[in-house]
């Protein structure tokens, strides 16, 4: 009989064992299966577990409790940066049809008032997200009898500095903890600064700050353990690349995403973060996570991966 080995489990039909490798599943969920402790997984089971394990990926984000006052807010600015939107649409259509210089100029000093709004605006979620996140991290401490050092608040949209050689530090870092960071000897809790919690973003979090340290980067308080943070992070600093409703996916990350960037899943119920490695001319990509089936590891995703939903461009 052959046999196929995930983590301590032993799968006997070639058949499951792709899909739940293609699917990432962790020993926590195949745990739920090990009823006889034969750790075997049989035909029967395979749909049940595949839907425990997207159960599982919804949980790979920090949960934050958003008080209903934060919770308005947000919602506030959502309207008004949906508003922000079709103003600016309008007004380039006008742009577009200007009879003369001067209407010309005004069209466009008022289409630059309305961006410095919307950048303005998506500033406003992310440290409104950030002092939900904060909050919840020190309340949780405060229980433990331990001290949490929160995520700064950003006060502009710009800030970012870096290029190829700070990418390759990034990689490089990252690199260095394959294979080395996992939940079952307690070392991830090294990136999570000994939170018990989901860690893929702490550990994009630690990895990039350690990148600035050595390299002199700043970077306007980028870092989160929630992955919903690092993506709106990215948007309000204009610097989110948003792939999930291009036409031409590939071509979107072959011109914009760069080695040391952060993947961002938010889409059909996962929530996911992880550093790319390495950009293929197939818009496909490799990465290393953290929270990777209970570990730190190396991936490969095609362009089309339907969780995929953009890029935080940091490098």
């Amino acid at each position: 009989m052959t046999e196929f080995k995930i983590g301590s489990y032993t799968i006997t039909n070639k058949e499951i064992y792709e899909v739940l490798k293609q699917e990432n599943v962790s020993d926590g969920v195949l745990k739920g299966f090990d009823v006889n402790g034969d750790k075997v997984i049989s035909e029967d089971e395979l749909q049940e577990l595949l839907c425990s394990d997207e159960d599982e990926s919804n949980k790979t984000d920090t949960t934050v409790d958003i008080s209903e006052q934060i919770q308005q807010q947000l919602e506030y600015l959502e309207e008004e940066y949906q508003e922000l939107r079709k103003q600016m649409s309008t007004y380039l259509c006008r742009l577009g049809t200007a009879p003369d210089l001067e209407t010309y100029s005004s069209i466009q000093g008022q289409i630059d008032q309305i961006k410095e709004s919307m950048n303005s605006n998506r500033m406003n979620v992310y440290n409104l997200l950030v002092a939900a996140e904060n909050q919840a991290m020190q309340e949780a401490a405060a229980a433990n009898g331990t001290s949490a050092t929160g995520a700064p608040g950003a006060t502009t949209g710009s800030g970012i500095s870096g290029g190829t050689a700070f990418g390759n530090t990034i990689v490089s870092i990252a690199q260095s903890f394959v294979g080395k960071l996992n939940e079952s000897d307690g070392s991830y809790l090294k990136v999570t600064g000994g939170r018990h919690e989901a860690w893929c973003a702490d550990f994009v979090t630690y990895v990039v700050q350690q990148a600035c340290k050595q390299t002199g980067t700043s970077l306007n308080g980028f870092g989160s353990p929630s992955v919903s943070t690092l993506k709106a992070w990215g948007e309000a600093n204009n610097c989110y690349v948003n792939v999930a409703g291009s036409s031409n996916r590939a071509q979107a990350i072959v011109n914009n995403v760069k080695p040391g960037d952060v993947m961002i899943q938010k889409s059909n119920g996962a929530s996911h973060t992880g550093i790319v490695t390495k950009v293929y001319s197939d818009g496909s990509f490799d990465t290393i996570e953290g929270n990777t089936s209970d570990q730190c590891l190396a991936r490969h995703y095609s362009a089309n991966d339907s969780k995929l939903s953009g890029f935080v461009k940091i490098t």
